[in-house]
Protein backbone atom coordinates (compact mmCIF):
# COMPACT_ATOMS: atom_id res chain seq x y z
CA UNK A 1 0.00 0.00 0.00
CA UNK A 2 1.26 3.73 -1.17
CA UNK A 3 2.03 6.18 1.55
CA UNK A 4 -0.74 8.23 -0.41
CA UNK A 5 -3.32 5.91 -0.35
CA UNK A 6 -4.45 6.33 3.32
CA UNK A 7 -4.68 9.79 4.70
CA UNK A 8 -4.97 9.89 8.72
CA UNK A 9 -6.77 13.35 10.17
CA UNK A 10 -5.35 13.90 13.20
CA UNK A 11 -7.80 16.38 15.91
CA UNK A 12 -7.20 17.30 19.10
CA UNK A 13 -10.23 15.64 20.57
CA UNK A 14 -13.54 16.94 21.92
CA UNK A 15 -15.54 15.99 24.78
CA UNK A 16 -18.29 18.15 22.71
CA UNK A 17 -20.77 15.29 20.75
CA UNK A 18 -21.03 18.47 18.13
CA UNK A 19 -17.94 19.02 17.89
CA UNK A 20 -17.46 15.25 16.94
CA UNK A 21 -19.95 14.96 14.56
CA UNK A 22 -18.56 18.39 13.02
CA UNK A 23 -14.72 16.45 12.74
CA UNK A 24 -16.89 13.54 11.26
CA UNK A 25 -18.77 15.76 8.52
CA UNK A 26 -15.22 17.44 7.50
CA UNK A 27 -13.92 14.01 7.57
CA UNK A 28 -16.56 12.93 4.89
CA UNK A 29 -16.13 16.37 2.87
CA UNK A 30 -12.14 15.38 2.57
CA UNK A 31 -12.93 11.78 1.36
CA UNK A 32 -15.59 13.28 -1.13
CA UNK A 33 -12.71 15.58 -2.63
CA UNK A 34 -10.16 12.62 -2.88
CA UNK A 35 -11.92 9.61 -3.64
CA UNK A 36 -9.21 7.70 -4.45
CA UNK A 37 -8.27 8.28 -1.11
CA UNK A 38 -8.78 6.32 2.21
CA UNK A 39 -9.32 8.77 4.74
CA UNK A 40 -9.64 8.43 8.59
CA UNK A 41 -9.91 10.12 12.44
CA UNK A 42 -7.28 10.14 14.33
CA UNK A 43 -7.23 11.55 18.33
CA UNK A 44 -4.21 13.46 19.56
CA UNK A 45 -5.93 14.06 22.91
CA UNK A 46 -8.93 13.98 25.51
CA UNK A 47 -10.02 10.59 23.71
CA UNK A 48 -9.34 7.21 24.57
CA UNK A 49 -8.00 5.58 21.45
CA UNK A 50 -5.16 8.51 20.43
CA UNK A 51 -3.05 8.66 17.22
CA UNK A 52 0.08 6.51 17.97
CA UNK A 53 -2.79 3.41 18.37
CA UNK A 54 -4.22 4.41 15.03
CA UNK A 55 -0.83 4.58 13.58
CA UNK A 56 -0.11 0.82 14.60
CA UNK A 57 -2.58 -0.58 12.53
CA UNK A 58 -3.03 2.11 9.75
CA UNK A 59 -0.28 0.68 7.72
CA UNK A 60 1.37 3.49 5.36
CA UNK A 61 -0.03 6.53 5.35
CA UNK A 62 0.22 10.26 5.12
CA UNK A 63 -1.42 12.32 8.47
CA UNK A 64 -2.69 15.74 8.39
CA UNK A 65 -2.62 17.96 11.81
CA UNK A 66 -5.63 19.32 12.14
CA UNK A 67 -4.63 22.58 14.45
CA UNK A 68 -4.13 26.37 13.29
CA UNK A 69 -1.20 26.71 15.03
CA UNK A 70 1.92 24.94 15.64
CA UNK A 71 1.82 24.07 19.50
CA UNK A 72 2.65 21.03 21.33
CA UNK A 73 0.35 18.82 19.52
CA UNK A 74 1.73 19.73 16.51
CA UNK A 75 5.61 20.09 17.55
CA UNK A 76 6.06 16.85 19.99
CA UNK A 77 2.60 15.11 20.04
CA UNK A 78 2.49 13.96 16.68
CA UNK A 79 6.01 13.56 15.58
CA UNK A 80 6.20 11.23 18.81
CA UNK A 81 3.42 9.01 17.56
CA UNK A 82 4.46 9.40 14.03
CA UNK A 83 8.18 7.79 15.43
CA UNK A 84 6.42 4.74 17.17
CA UNK A 85 4.73 4.08 13.74
CA UNK A 86 5.22 0.10 12.27
CA UNK A 87 4.58 1.48 8.84
CA UNK A 88 6.26 4.13 6.34
CA UNK A 89 3.98 7.71 7.49
CA UNK A 90 4.40 11.19 5.93
CA UNK A 91 2.91 14.48 7.89
CA UNK A 92 2.08 17.48 5.95
CA UNK A 93 1.84 20.67 7.17
CA UNK A 94 -0.73 21.74 9.80
CA UNK A 95 -3.66 23.67 8.45
CA UNK A 96 -2.66 27.32 10.61
CA UNK A 97 -2.38 30.47 7.42
CA UNK A 98 -4.70 28.50 5.01
CA UNK A 99 -8.06 29.91 6.28
CA UNK A 100 -8.41 33.68 6.07
CA UNK A 101 -11.27 32.98 3.69
CA UNK A 102 -13.14 30.93 6.09
CA UNK A 103 -12.51 34.16 8.22
CA UNK A 104 -13.38 36.77 6.64
CA UNK A 105 -16.76 34.65 5.43
CA UNK A 106 -17.51 34.00 9.33
CA UNK A 107 -16.83 38.30 9.88
CA UNK A 108 -19.20 38.88 7.35
CA UNK A 109 -21.88 35.73 8.42
CA UNK A 110 -21.58 37.85 12.20
CA UNK A 111 -22.14 41.68 10.68
CA UNK A 112 -19.46 42.56 9.82
CA UNK A 113 -16.38 43.83 12.18
CA UNK A 114 -18.23 46.34 14.04
CA UNK A 115 -15.18 49.04 15.35
CA UNK A 116 -13.29 46.34 16.59
CA UNK A 117 -12.35 42.36 16.43
CA UNK A 118 -10.32 40.67 18.76
CA UNK A 119 -9.29 37.11 17.44
CA UNK A 120 -9.78 34.72 19.82
CA UNK A 121 -7.27 31.73 19.51
CA UNK A 122 -6.71 28.64 22.38
CA UNK A 123 -3.26 30.08 23.53
CA UNK A 124 -0.38 28.36 23.63
CA UNK A 125 3.53 28.72 25.43
CA UNK A 126 5.07 28.15 21.85
CA UNK A 127 6.44 31.20 19.91
CA UNK A 128 6.02 29.76 16.92
CA UNK A 129 2.16 29.26 17.63
CA UNK A 130 1.99 32.66 19.10
CA UNK A 131 3.78 34.42 15.96
CA UNK A 132 1.26 32.60 13.44
CA UNK A 133 -1.72 33.47 14.95
CA UNK A 134 -0.30 37.32 15.47
CA UNK A 135 -0.04 37.05 11.46
CA UNK A 136 -3.67 36.11 11.00
CA UNK A 137 -4.57 38.70 13.36
CA UNK A 138 -2.74 41.56 11.25
CA UNK A 139 -3.71 39.78 7.65
CA UNK A 140 -7.74 40.13 8.96
CA UNK A 141 -6.85 43.74 9.81
CA UNK A 142 -5.97 44.31 6.95
CA UNK A 143 -9.27 43.06 5.34
CA UNK A 144 -11.57 44.27 7.08
CA UNK A 145 -9.90 47.54 8.26
CA UNK A 146 -10.60 47.92 12.00
CA UNK A 147 -8.09 47.16 14.43
CA UNK A 148 -7.62 43.45 15.57
CA UNK A 149 -6.64 41.99 18.81
CA UNK A 150 -5.57 38.92 19.85
CA UNK A 151 -7.15 37.42 23.30
CA UNK A 152 -6.65 33.80 24.56
CA UNK A 153 -9.04 31.10 25.84
CA UNK A 154 -6.82 28.87 27.29
CA UNK A 155 -3.38 29.97 28.31
CA UNK A 156 -0.28 32.74 27.33
CA UNK A 157 -1.14 36.32 26.67
CA UNK A 158 -4.07 38.95 26.68
CA UNK A 159 -7.34 36.87 27.65
CA UNK A 160 -10.15 37.96 25.29
CA UNK A 161 -11.90 39.87 27.73
CA UNK A 162 -9.04 42.06 28.80
CA UNK A 163 -8.42 42.27 24.62
CA UNK A 164 -12.66 42.82 24.23
CA UNK A 165 -11.74 45.62 27.43
CA UNK A 166 -8.80 47.14 25.80
CA UNK A 167 -10.55 48.04 22.30
CA UNK A 168 -12.74 50.60 24.22
CA UNK A 169 -15.33 50.17 21.97
CA UNK A 170 -18.93 49.16 22.16
CA UNK A 171 -19.44 47.62 18.99
CA UNK A 172 -16.80 44.75 18.97
CA UNK A 173 -16.58 41.16 16.86
CA UNK A 174 -15.23 38.43 18.71
CA UNK A 175 -13.83 35.84 15.89
CA UNK A 176 -13.22 32.40 17.16
CA UNK A 177 -9.92 30.58 15.70
CA UNK A 178 -10.74 27.31 16.46
CA UNK A 179 -11.74 24.70 14.73
CA UNK A 180 -14.45 23.33 16.58
CA UNK A 181 -17.89 23.94 18.85
CA UNK A 182 -17.10 23.56 22.70
CA UNK A 183 -16.29 24.54 26.22
CA UNK A 184 -14.55 27.56 24.53
CA UNK A 185 -17.44 28.68 22.35
CA UNK A 186 -19.35 28.55 25.25
CA UNK A 187 -17.13 30.67 27.51
CA UNK A 188 -16.93 33.11 24.46
CA UNK A 189 -20.80 32.90 23.72
CA UNK A 190 -20.88 34.48 27.74
CA UNK A 191 -19.02 37.42 27.17
CA UNK A 192 -20.68 41.07 26.02
CA UNK A 193 -19.89 41.09 22.30
CA UNK A 194 -21.13 40.12 19.30
CA UNK A 195 -19.24 36.48 18.34
CA UNK A 196 -18.89 34.57 15.09
CA UNK A 197 -19.19 30.94 14.41
CA UNK A 198 -15.83 28.51 14.56
CA UNK A 199 -14.26 27.68 11.50
CA UNK A 200 -15.52 24.16 11.07
CA UNK A 201 -18.16 23.80 9.37
CA UNK A 202 -16.90 26.32 6.51
CA UNK A 203 -15.71 24.59 3.31
CA UNK A 204 -12.27 26.19 3.17
CA UNK A 205 -11.71 23.92 5.86
CA UNK A 206 -12.16 20.12 4.08
CA UNK A 207 -10.55 21.41 0.77
CA UNK A 208 -7.33 22.86 3.05
CA UNK A 209 -7.01 19.77 4.21
CA UNK A 210 -7.32 18.12 0.50
CA UNK A 211 -4.84 20.67 -0.66
CA UNK A 212 -2.07 19.23 2.49
CA UNK A 213 -3.11 15.67 0.70
CA UNK A 214 -2.45 16.69 -3.08
CA UNK A 215 0.75 18.29 -2.69
CA UNK A 216 2.27 14.74 -1.24
CA UNK A 217 0.07 12.85 -3.81
CA UNK A 218 1.72 15.19 -6.78
CA UNK A 219 4.69 16.93 -4.94
CA UNK A 220 5.86 18.54 -8.07
CA UNK A 221 2.09 20.05 -9.12
CA UNK A 222 0.23 22.46 -8.32
CA UNK A 223 -3.61 21.25 -6.62
CA UNK A 224 -6.46 22.84 -7.89
CA UNK A 225 -7.16 26.06 -7.54
CA UNK A 226 -10.48 25.76 -5.34
CA UNK A 227 -8.10 23.30 -2.92
CA UNK A 228 -5.89 26.25 -1.82
CA UNK A 229 -7.69 28.59 0.05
Amino acid sequence: MNVTDTAILAWHGSRNPAGRRLIERITRRVAGLLPRVTTQIAWVDVEPVLLAQTLATAGDCTVVPCFLTAGYHVSHDIPDAVASAPGEVRVTPHLGGSLDRALMARVAEAGGPGKAVVLASAGSASPIARAEVDAVAARLADAVGVPVRVGTIYQSGPSVGDALAATGEADVLIVPYLLAPGLWCKRLAALDARVAEPLGDHLDVAAAIAGRLLRTRRPSAQPALSLLS
